[in-house]
C-alpha cells in the first residue's frame, strides 16, 4: 500500500531537481539556439544568391546537411544530394566519395537500409579509385553494421574484418576498437564465445589505453555476457559491476538499465532470487522514466521466470501476462512467442493441460508466422521507423519550446504550481488509502466465501485426480507430437532462412553493380573512351544475364514448390535438345576456349517432359563451362542402362570434393562456389535439376575428382509405345 506513495514522492523530488537544474541554463540555451538559427539563415542566403560560385553554394549545402542531420534528417538529405549534384557537375572528385558516404549514413539513420547500402557501395568505388583507405574502412564498417542489423551475420562479419584490416594498414588503432567490439558481438550471436571474448578483450585494451569510458563500459558488459553464458558467474558479476560503475558515472539511463538486467539475470541463474527481484524491479522504474515500454515488457518476462523458479506460480503468471499485453500492443512478436511458451510451461505445472496446450499451439503458430512474415515485415519496419523518427523530432521540438517557456516563468509562479501539485498529491494519496481500505474489506469477505468454496473444491479435486491419471498418458503423447512438430518447423524455417539469405545476397550484388555502372555512365559518359564504354557495357550485360539466370531458376524452383509446373510427358528426340543447348552456349564456350562435344550415337528417342529435360541439360552444361579451365572440353553422351537412357555431361574442370558433393543436392545448404573466371552461382540450379529429374521418374548423380573434372548423369525412360 505504501509503495505507490513512495514512488509518487520519488517522482516529485526528481521533477523539482530537474526544473531547478534547468534554471541557470536559460540564457545559454537561448543564445545557442539563436546562433544556430542565424547560421542556418546565412547559409540559405548563400544558396539563393545568383552570383555565388558553385564551390561556395556546394559548401553551404554540405554544412546545412550536417546541421539538419540530427534534427531534420530528410531536409539534411536534400541538401547533401544538392551538394553532390554540384560536385559531380564540376568534377570535384575530392568530396564526392565522402558525400556519398554521408548520404548513406543519413539513409541508415532513416532506417532505409537498402538505399544506405547502395550509396555506401558507390562511395566504396570512389574511395577505391582514389586510393582512400580511410574512406574504404568507413564504408566497410557501415555496410557490416547494415548486414548485422538485418540479421545477415556472416556477411556482416566479412565486411567488419575487411574494415579491421584497413584500420590496421592505416595504423589507426583507436578507430578499430568499435569494429573489434562489433565483431565480438557477431561471434557472440553465433555462440562462438571463445572468438567473441578474444575480440572484446582486444577492444578493451584499446579503450583502456585511450581512456574511452563509453567503449570500456560496452567491453565490460559484453565480456560479462560471455562469462554468464559459459557458466563463470563470479567473473561475469565482476565485469557487469565494472560496466555499471562507468555507466552510472556517465549517467546514461538506458545503458544502466541494460547492465542491471544482465546483473538481475545473473542473480537469477545463481539462485539469489531476492537480489534478482530488487535489480529487475529497479529496471522497470528506469524504463518507465524513459517511456520505454519494450524494456518494461522484457523485464516483466524475466521476473515471471524468477517467480516460477521460486514456485510462486500466481505472481509468475501475472508478470508473464503483463509482459504479453505490452508485447502484443507494441507488436514484439519474439517476446509474445516467449511469453506463450512460458505460460504453456507454467500451466503444465498448474496441472491445467488444456490451457497449456492452447498456449503451446499459439507459440508454434506464431513461430511459423514470424518466419513467414520476415520479408514483408522489413519493408513495413522501414516505413514505420521513418514515421516514428519524424514524430519524435516533432515532439522534441515541442518539448524544447515548452522548456523555453517554462524557464521564463518567475519564481512565484513556480512556487504556486509546486504548492498546488503538493496539495493534489496529498488528495491522491488520501483517495488511494480510502480505496485500499475498501479493497481490504472486500478481500476479507471474499476470503470467507473462498474458504467454503475450497472445501467443496477439495472434494471435487479428489474425483478429478482419478480422471487426470487417465488423461496424463494422452497429454504425454500430445507433448511428444508437439515436440516433433516444433523440431520439424524449426528445420523447415532454417532451410527457408538460408534460402532467402543467399538469394537476396546474390540478387543484391548484380543490382548494386548495375546501379554503380549506370551512375558512372551518367557522370562520365562524355569523358569515357570507346574501349572503356565497351568494357562497361560488357560488365553491365554480364550483371543483367546473372540476374536473368538467377530469376529464371528462382521462378522455376518456386513453381515446383507450389505445384504450378505440370508434368507433360511425350516422346521427343534427345539429339535436338542437345543441339539447341550447344547453340545456346556456343559463344560462352568460345570465350573460354572450351570444346563442346556431342558423343551421342544416332537419334535417341526418350519419353519425358521436354521443357524439364531442356532446363536440366542447360543447367548442367552451364555448370560444366563455369568450372572448366580455358582450353578444356565439355562432353555430352548417352547410353542405355536398365531400361532407361542415361545422359551424362562431363568436364575437365576443377572437380568437387567428397565433402562438398554431400551438400550439392541439399536445399538447406544451397552450396555454391566461384567458377574458374569468378563466375558466381546461387546453388539453386542443381536443386532444380534434381526436382525435374525426380518428377520424370529418373535419378541424378555425380562422379568427380578434385583437379580432374566432374561428370553429372541423369536417367530418363526409354521410348514408351
Amino acid at each position: 500500500m505504501f509503495l505507490p506513495m513512495f514512488r509518487i514522492w520519488h517522482m516529485l523530488v526528481c521533477f523539482l531537481l530537474f526544473i531547478f537544474s534547468l534554471l541557470p541554463l536559460n540564457t545559454a540555451a537561448f543564445d545557442t539556439n539563436r546562433e544556430r538559427v542565424n547560421q542556418t539563415d546565412s547559409l540559405k542566403m548563400v544558396i539563393k544568391g545568383r552570383h555565388h560560385e558553385d564551390s561556395l553554394i556546394m559548401d553551404a549545402h554540405f554544412r546545412l546537411g550536417r546541421i539538419y542531420r540530427l534534427t531534420k534528417p530528410n531536409r539534411g538529405l536534400d541538401h547533401l544530394k544538392a551538394g553532390l549534384d554540384i560536385a559531380e557537375k564540376n568534377q570535384f572528385s575530392s568530396v564526392i566519395g565522402r558525400t556519398l558516404a554521408d548520404i548513406g549514413a543519413l539513409y541508415w539513420r532513416l532506417s532505409n537500409f537498402n538505399r544506405a547500402y547502395d550509396f555506401f557501395i558507390e562511395a566504396g568505388h570512389v574511395f577505391e579509385k582514389e586510393g582512400d583507405l580511410a574512406g574504404n574502412a568507413l564504408v566497410m564498417t557501415s555496410i557490416g553494421a547494415i548486414f548485422s542489423r538485418q540479421g545477415y551475420q556472416e556477411y556482416a562479419l566479412e565486411y567488419h574484418l575487411q574494415a579491421l584490416d584497413l584500420f590496421q594498414e592505416l595504423d589507426s588503432v583507436r578507430l578499430s576498437s568499435s569494429v573489434l567490439n562489433n565483431i565480438g558481438m557477431i561471434y557472440y550471436e553465433q555462440r562462438d564465445f571463445e572468438m567473441a571474448e578474444y575480440y572484446h578483450q582486444k577492444s578493451l585494451e584499446i579503450t583502456k589505453k585511450y581512456e574511452d569510458l563509453s567503449g570500456k563500459s560496452y567491453s565490460y558488459n559484453n565480456l560479462g555476457s560471455i562469462r554468464k553464458q559459459t557458466g563463470k558467474y563470479e567473473e561475469a558479476h565482476s565485469y557487469f559491476n565494472k560496466s555499471l560503475k562507468i555507466r552510472q558515472e556517465i549517467g546514461r539511463k538506458l545503458e544502466i538499465a541494460n547492465t542491471k538486467i544482465n546483473l538481475g539475470t545473473l542473480y537469477f541463474l545463481k539462485e539469489d532470487y531476492d537480489q534478482a527481484i530488487d535489480l529487475l524491479e529497479h529496471c522497470i522504474v528506469l524504463y518507465e522514466e524513459m517511456d520505454n515500454p519494450a524494456g518494461v515488457a522484457n523485464v516483466n518476462h524475466i521476473l515471471g521466470k524468477v517467480f516460477a523458479a521460486l514456485g510462486d506460480f500466481d505472481k509468475s503468471r501475472n508478470y508473464y501476462e503483463l509482459s504479453l499485453i505490452i508485447a502484443e500492443q507494441l507488436g514484439l512478436a519474439s517476446l509474445v512467442s516467449d511469453n506463450y511458451k512460458s505460460l504453456s510451461e507454467l500451466y503444465v505445472k498448474y496441472g491445467d493441460y488444456h490451457l497449456a496446450y492452447d498456449y503451446q499451439k499459439k507459440y508454434l503458430i506464431l513461430q511459423d508466422s514470424i518466419y513467414d512474415a520476415e520479408a514483408s515485415r522489413r519493408a513495413v519496419e522501414l516505413r514505420f521507423v521513418q514515421e516514428r523518427e519524424q514524430r519524435e523530432n516533432e515532439i522534441q521540438l515541442l518539448r524544447k519550446s515548452h522548456q523555453i517557456i517554462e524557464l521564463n516563468y518567475d519564481k512565484q509562479r513556480l512556487f504556486r504550481n509546486f504548492f498546488l501539485l503538493f496539495i493534489f498529491l496529498i488528495l491522491v494519496t488520501l483517495v488511494i488509502i480510502y480505496f485500499r481500505f475498501l479493497e481490504y474489506k472486500r478481500t476479507n469477505a471474499l476470503l470467507k466465501k473462498q474458504k467454503e468454496e475450497i472445501a467443496v473444491s477439495n472434494r471435487m479435486l479428489k474425483e478429478l485426480n482419478l480422471s487426470l491419471f487417465e488423461h496424463q498418458e494422452k497429454v504425454e503423447s500430445l507433448n511428444k507430437k508437439l515436440k516433433e512438430s516444433e523440431k520439424n518447423l524449426i528445420n523447415i524455417n532454417k532451410t527457408k532462412d538460408k534460402f532467402f539469405s543467399i538469394i537476396s545476397h546474390d540478387l543484391r550484388n548484380p543490382f548494386a553493380a548495375i546501379i554503380s555502372f549506370s551512375r558512372i555512365l551518367k557522370r562520365d559518359i562524355d569523358t569515357l573512351s570507346k574501349e572503356e564504354l565497351h568494357e562497361l557495357v560488357e560488365d553491365l550485360d554480364t550483371s543483367v544475364i546473372k540476374i536473368s539466370n538467377l530469376l529464371d531458376n528462382l521462378l522455376q524452383w518456386s513453381r515446383t514448390q507450389t505445384g504450378k509446373i505440370s508434368f507433360k510427358p511425350e516422346k521427343f528426340s534427345l539429339k535436338e535438345v542437345i543441339i539447341e543447348n550447344f547453340n545456346l552456349f556456343a559463344t560462352s564456350a568460345r570465350e573460354k576456349e572450351i570444346d563442346l562435344l556431342d558423343k551421342t550415337e544416332g537419334d535417341v528417342i526418350v519419353y519425358g517432359d521436354i521443357n524439364m529435360t531442356d532446363t536440366v541439360l542447360r543447367n548442367l552444361i552451364s555448370n560444366a563451362l563455369k568450372y572448366s579451365h580455358p582450353g578444356g572440353k565439355v562432353v555430352v553422351s548417352a547410353m542405355e542402362k536398365n531400361g532407361f537412357i542415361e545422359l551424362s555431361v562431363s568436364d575437365t574442370g576443377v572437380g568437387v570434393s567428397k565433402q562438398d558433393q554431400l551438400k550439392l543436392f541439399r536445399s538447406d545448404m544451397l552450396h555454391s562456389t566461384y567458377g574458374t573466371k569468378d563466375e558466381k552461382g546461387s546453388g539453386l540450379g542443381l536443386l532444380l535439376c534434381r526436382e525435374f529429374i525426380s518428377r520424370q521418374g529418373g535419378t541424378l548423380s555425380i562422379k568427380s575428382e578434385v583437379g580432374k573434372g566432374s561428370e553429372f548423369s541423369f536417367t530418363l525412360p526409354r521410348n514408351v509405345t
